[in-house]
């Protein structure tokens, strides 16, 4: 299903809400990439495999799948997103790194139902369920499990609500900006996502308290 251009397109990636910064050479960039680049990396050490492939959900920019790809040279990185300019984007990035492990760009949709993308080990989403509706995060999910063998994970970094509220003042704020935009769309519960995970065969490896009061959750096929 990746590189399908003929699939419904939706709000799946960083667009309408980036703040990202256009470079003269086609390259983007967004400040919390650069924040947070370094926190994900240090939890994915524990677990990317010594080898294999990895795929990257709404790769935006492209600077979290050029930072993978630096950091995991053993394994082959496939960046994705929907939005023309992010495709451009990730492949500057590429070309400019030079990274050998990561593959040219392509789209994937996974907000659609029943896509697929088999052959990959690790799957990586950064800051995507806040900015597409509860049914693109059921459909999202649904193809991250069909797409892994078991014992293959799922990487799920984010903004999320927990315990049935907002977890600090910016919380809310940010939420009530997107849902101004957009009311189907803005912050999910943990709880709700690790529910629909669980019922799909992807349990809870680890749950990481990250800067800026984000989350990082890890399932794994089972």
């Amino acid at each position: 299903m990746i590189g399908s251009e003929t699939q419904v397109r939706s709000q799946a990636g960083e667009r309408p809400h980036s703040t990202a910064n256009a470079c003269e050479d086609g390259r983007l960039s967004a400040p919390s990439a650069a924040r947070n680049a370094a926190p994900i990396l240090e939890v994915l050490t524990r677990h990317v495999p010594r080898a294999g492939y990895a795929i990257e959900i709404a790769s935006g920019t492209g600077e979290h799948a050029v930072a993978c790809a630096g950091a995991f040279p053993a394994v082959v990185w496939q960046p994705t997103d929907i939005e023309p300019e992010r495709l451009v984007s990730i492949d500057c990035w590429r070309a400019v790194k030079g990274h050998r492990n990561m593959r040219l760009a392509q789209y994937l949709d996974a907000s659609v139902p029943d896509w697929c993308a088999p052959g990959f080990d690790l799957f990586l989403t950064v800051n995507l369920l806040h900015l597409i509706p509860e049914d693109a995060v059921r459909n999202l999910i649904l193809g991250v499990a069909r797409s892994l063998a078991p014992g293959g994970r799922w990487a799920l970094y984010g903004p999320f609500c927990t315990g049935g509220g907002f977890r600090s003042e910016g919380d809310l704020s940010f939420h009530e900006t997107l849902t101004a935009h957009d009311p189907a769309i803005g912050y999910k519960d943990l709880e709700w996502v690790e529910e629909l995970a669980r019922d799909a065969g992807l349990v809870r490896r680890e749950l990481v308290e990250m800067p800026a009061n984000n989350l990082m959750l890890i399932t794994e096929r089972s």
